[in-house]
């Protein structure tokens, strides 16, 4: 099995502010990756370092053999990126088409008008990602949290990536679409995509994922689930006592009236 990202000894800082440190991890693919860790913990900054975004201090960073610190336009072409979505401009009147044709429009360049390839590409992306044909005229900001998401998962779809970075893709989301969008996560597996997605609270996918990375600033641990979540390494990240839980083989952590 190739490796689908490999780090070794990141160091991101932004001016004298450590927000990664001494980060190393390597994913098999395709694989299912989740990053938890608290508010600050440097999640955020980890996949913007992986498509290029922010530029390391220090370490490396290979994505399928390719030198993402070095050539990131090459790692950004086998990459789908999908943002948090509050950072995503609600308030503009645009259509469910026109988010998923977007990243076709801008590798075109300014003033391309879609061809009928382009059309195609964004409505099968639709399809994957198992949104109703009339989705593709509504407005972005009259769909539900859940189908947002699963809108702009199609976006990062639509140009064929080799890996998916997910940022928080359950904010604001219902657990029944939570568990759609993972399903489909891992469905995109068995087409030889993996994924890597940050979340706040790991229990509702703890079943879908193949390995853990519990980040603070530093890899406090990374492998698969039942071995990264302990109550030492959950302590150690959050700071305080942490109760694990285990039903039908998986862990499940409880923090308060906090998940991790």
């Amino acid at each position: 099995m190739n490796d689908a990202i490999k780090v070794e000894d990141l160091e991101v800082r932004y001016g004298n502010y450590v927000a990664l440190q001494e980060v190393s991890f390597r994913l098999p693919h395709p694989s299912i990756l989740a990053v938890i860790g608290p508010n600050g913990a440097g999640k955020t900054t980890l996949l913007k370092s992986l498509i290029g975004l922010i530029k390391p201090v220090k370490g490396k960073i290979n994505i399928f053999g390719i030198d993402a610190i070095h050539d990131p336009e090459s790692v950004r072409k086998i990459i789908g990126y999908v943002p948090q979505r509050e950072r995503v401009a609600e308030h503009i009147p645009i259509r469910a088409k026109d988010v998923v044709l977007l990243p076709k429009l801008v590798r075109a360049g300014p003033l391309t008008i879609p061809r009928k390839t382009d059309i195609l590409a964004a409505k099968e992306a639709l399809e994957t990602v198992l949104l109703p044909r009339e989705t593709w005229d509504k407005k972005f900001s009259e769909l539900s949290g859940g189908q947002k998401q699963k809108v702009l998962i199609a976006r990062a779809l639509v140009l064929q990536p080799k890996l998916l970075l997910l940022d928080e893709p359950f904010s604001g989301v219902d657990a029944p679409s939570q568990r759609e969008i993972m399903e489909l996560i891992y469905e995109l597996k068995k087409e030889n995509i993996s994924t890597i997605l940050v979340t706040h609270d790991i229990n509702p996918i703890i079943e879908y994922i193949d390995y853990l990375l519990l980040l603070n600033k530093k890899a406090i641990s990374f492998g698969m689930p039942d071995k990264v979540l302990t109550e030492e390494n959950l302590s150690k990240a959050y700071g305080i006592k942490i109760k694990i839980i285990t039903h039908r083989g998986a862990c499940y952590a409880i923090i308060g009236d906090y998940h991790a």
